[in-house]
């Protein structure tokens, strides 16, 4: 009997250091997975904060024609100087009546008037305007990304990320 318990002993002390090797495999593994974890951890925090910092930047090409049907209307008073010397040579026939008979009397009128004058024109139309204009344009687009609503989602993913960064750097301790 003596023997059996020698033996199971040398198997229990034997199964004891190959659990004891199995845990301590474990726990290095464990330590290295938290080290790895939070590594990682690190390197999200840091691709967060640059996608926050950035800059989406797109080019919008516009060519296209646009159909323009529209009337007009033009209202506008004009002032027109008008400057002239009138000459007028002309012969007038003037009836004198002597009480027995007419007799037309022949003048000759030659002379010149000098007109100096504004005309006030009024000017009121409306013009129909039909055509197509072609619009070639390159417009380049640049939105932050700090000014979109995604800003508030990034920085709770960054607290987030935060947190579990301190929860493996102190794993024992409870969380509040």
């Amino acid at each position: 009997m003596n023997r059996s318990y020698r033996v199971l002993t040398i198997l229990s002390l034997a199964l004891s250091g190959v659990s004891l090797l199995l845990v301590s495999g474990l726990i290095f593994q464990l330590l290295e997975s938290r080290r790895v974890g939070r590594a990682r951890i690190a390197d999200a925090r840091k691709l967060v904060r640059e996608f926050s910092d950035d800059t989406f930047s797109y080019t919008v090409e516009l060519d296209q024609s646009i159909p323009i049907s529209t009337s007009i209307p033009f209202s506008q008073s004009v002032t027109v100087p008008f400057k002239a010397v009138l000459p007028v040579n002309t012969t007038i026939v003037v009836p004198l009546n002597l009480g027995f008979t007419t007799y037309n009397l022949s003048v000759p009128i030659r002379t010149t008037f000098p007109v100096d004058l504004e005309v006030t024109v009024p000017f009121s139309e409306t013009v129909d305007v039909v055509t197509v204009v072609p619009v070639d344009l390159n417009v380049p687009v640049e939105i932050a990304i700090a000014d979109l609503p995604l800003a508030d989602y990034l920085q709770a993913v960054n607290t987030m990320l935060d947190a579990t960064d301190r929860h493996l750097e102190q794993p024992f301790r409870r969380a509040d």
